[in-house]
């Protein structure tokens, strides 16, 4: 935004989610703000989906999208396409929480994926989360939980919660990063060929 701080003083925001020692690199959704490959992470909030759509537009090649049915048919191919090409998106509807876990390893392990998308009511346990990174960091996928209901002990990298805010917009609050500092940063879209406008906020999340 034009009367933001300079991206290059955000120290913080570029060392959120890149895990030291990973050879797959990162997503970067802004100049100063990376998701580290090879890593799974949760994100929550009314605006989860929104977040998700956006880091997997960041990279290249197939989206695998995978939940319940309730979860991946009210996927709108209009409100993709804002974020991301709906063309590249492979949907998998499990029955179960298991059979979506499942998939979403399958789709992790398979190594053509850029992206898988894990649509959860309550989030992945220290087992669950465990199969997952072990996939994602075998093929440099980024694996992304979007929860519906409550967060639990987890492997993941980062933990998000992200919700809209009047008037366009949204924020991102960073409440877990294993290898960072996490924080809360106003986000704002530009459009599918730009990054995301951040700007810090003045009160950063605790860990």
């Amino acid at each position: 935004m034009s009367n933001g701080p300079d991206l290059s003083s955000l120290h913080v925001i570029s060392a959120t989610g890149i895990p030291v020692g990973v050879s797959h690199g990162a997503i970067h959704l802004a100049p100063s703000l990376s998701l580290a490959r090879g890593r799974v992470h949760e994100i929550m909030g009314d605006s989860a989906d929104v977040f998700a759509l956006i880091a997997a537009g960041a990279l290249e090649g197939p989206v695998f999208w995978t939940g319940l049915s309730r979860d991946v048919e009210s996927l709108a191919p209009t409100g993709v396409q804002a974020f991301l090409d709906p063309a590249r998106l492979v949907l998998t509807i499990g029955l179960n929480r298991g059979e979506v876990l499942w998939a979403a390893e399958q789709a992790l392990r398979a190594r053509c994926a850029a992206c898988v998308v894990i649509e959860l009511h309550d989030g992945p346990d220290l087992k669950e989360s465990r199969r997952l990174q072990i996939a994602a960091e075998e093929s440099g996928a980024v694996g992304l939980f979007v929860l519906h209901g409550r967060a639990s002990t987890s492997a993941a990298e980062t933990r998000w919660q992200c919700d809209a805010i009047p008037g366009g917009g949204w924020v991102w609050i960073c409440t877990k990063c294993k290898r960072g500092m996490p924080g809360a940063w106003r986000a704002s879209w530009k459009g599918r060929q730009h990054a995301p406008d951040l700007v810090p906020l003045a009160a950063t999340a605790s860990a």
